[in-house]
């Protein structure tokens, strides 16, 4: 009886701490927009936004600006929040992603509680990954991608608890806010079936999460060469939940062949492409900004690459031969000096002809975290569709943009252990998040950019 009250009291001190931890997280967030707000009356991409948020919040479904590249999911949930309400300005469209930056630490938590039961890191990792700064400047401006973030969560959540009906209704939501997350829907949707065709096809008692490394080559090779005879085997329910997914799939593809691709609109300037090094920049970014979780796999690298030396070797000049014939650059990169990336590319990259090469070997380092973090012997299916859907994702797309890296960052993110073994390393990423806000913030507010096509200063942000 006393372990039974010690524990409630437990369970009481962590959720009064989370309460409080929201309290402040939105305390704070709302002064830093209002000062955004009053700052800047429009930020780079809003200029396409909020014209069309603000048609869309007062009912007007019928106009479009063929400038828009993605579905107007993001308009159709402020007409659904701000609409009725008669808030169609610009403070209240651009607080409905402050609003769902909200959300979003919720569903962190929530996924963080399915995938590690450690409670108390839980709402820790929660808290900083909503803090993770380019996802926390987004969520003080009219842009698609928290709103977009928020979709694809609740689709992970919705399939993690099995109610897949639901996770495809918010499959259908995501894509409706960014076409790209019918890469996540397939993720998802992709491991459901290929555990619960191991599952029935096995002659284990036991279910299992996911498909055990040892036995995952073999069954996807007999799944490949003969998919009748596992499909065959397969319960009503299962062909029920999937059946939802293959229907969002098939709409999906009716858009793209009545859509003539992926993009709705400004075609030219975003042709689908194979630009490999994304994947490098995208393991950069995970480096930079979980950097805490990969220091410590520096002497474990270390090892393996003595252990492995040819195969470095090998993968090295890869990288080079990948780097050397493969690197695109977009225009807009160039062009473009309100982004961080613009100035990151013309001082390392472009200025000195040798950087590029001499940061292969991190690269590999980067990518080699990634995948021991993510790996686990007893379930390897996450790990091979995330590898798959991230390359799809990124290579696919020749400007260099850190909000294309937002979704898979937070894939791997959540799959991290959060327990009392790496709490040092939760607090330097919470530290390292802080600071980095801090310096961007006083950027966007110090800094301003004189436009010809403009009349108002621009500013710097991610």
């Amino acid at each position: 009886m006393l372990f039974h009250k010690m524990c409630l009291k437990k369970l009481k001190l962590s959720h009064m701490f989370f309460i409080n931890s929201l309290v402040v997280f939105v305390a704070v967030s709302v002064t830093i927009f209002n000062y955004i707000y009053l700052t800047s009356n429009m930020i780079i991409d809003e200029e396409f936004h909020l014209p069309l948020g603000k048609l869309y919040c007062n009912f007007d479904f019928f106009v479009w600006d063929p400038k828009v590249t993605t579905l107007p999911g993001l308009y159709i949930v402020s007409s659904m929040i701000m609409g009725p309400l008669s808030l169609c300005t610009t403070y209240w469209l651009r607080f409905v992603s402050l609003v769902f930056s909200i959300i979003n630490i919720l569903l962190f938590y929530v996924l963080f509680d399915i995938y590690d039961k450690h409670e108390w890191g839980n709402i820790f990792s929660s808290l900083t990954l909503a803090l993770l700064p380019p996802l926390y400047f987004f969520s003080h401006v009219y842009y698609t991608d928290v709103v977009s973030l928020t979709m694809v969560l609740l689709m992970m959540v919705a399939s993690e608890k099995k109610c897949h009906y639901m996770g495809a209704i918010f499959g259908m939501a995501a894509i409706i806010c960014r076409q790209t997350n019918i890469i996540w829907l397939l993720l998802i949707s992709g491991k459901y079936a290929l555990t619960e065709m191991y599952n029935c096809c096995s002659d284990k008692e036991t279910l299992r999460r996911g498909i055990p490394v040892i036995e995952f080559i073999t069954f996807l090779t007999e799944t490949i060469k003969n998919p009748l005879n596992k499909l065959r085997k397969m319960t009503t329910t299962f062909w029920c939940n999937v059946m939802w997914y293959i229907a969002i799939m098939l709409i999906f593809l009716g858009f793209l062949i009545y859509n003539g691709g992926i993009v709705v609109g400004d075609k030219t300037a975003h042709v689908s492409t194979i630009h490999i090094p994304q994947l490098f920049y995208f393991s950069l970014f995970c480096l930079i900004f979980s950097w805490p979780h990969f220091v410590g796999e520096v002497s474990s690298f270390l090892a393996f690459s003595r252990k492995h030396k040819i195969g470095i070797i090998v993968v090295t000049l890869l990288g080079f031969l990948i780097v050397m014939f493969n690197t695109q650059v977009h225009p807009y990169l160039l062009a473009d000096n309100r982004h961080y990336m613009f100035y990151i590319w013309n001082r390392f990259y472009q200025k000195y002809v040798l950087f590029k090469y001499a940061i292969v070997p991190v690269y590999i380092f980067a990518w080699y975290v990634i995948v021991k973090l993510l790996y686990d012997k007893d379930d390897i299916t996450f790990l091979f569709f995330y590898l798959v859907c991230t390359t799809i994702v990124l290579v696919t797309q020749k400007l260099i943009e850190v909000r294309y890296f937002l979704i898979p960052y937070i894939l791997f993110r959540l799959r991290l252990k959060s327990n009392a073994n790496n709490a040092f390393n939760l607090v330097l990423e919470f530290v390292t998040y802080l600071l980095i806000n801090r310096i961007t913030l006083q950027l966007f507010f110090t800094k301003v950019i004189t436009w010809n096509d403009y009349s108002e200063f621009q500013r710097i942000i991610w």
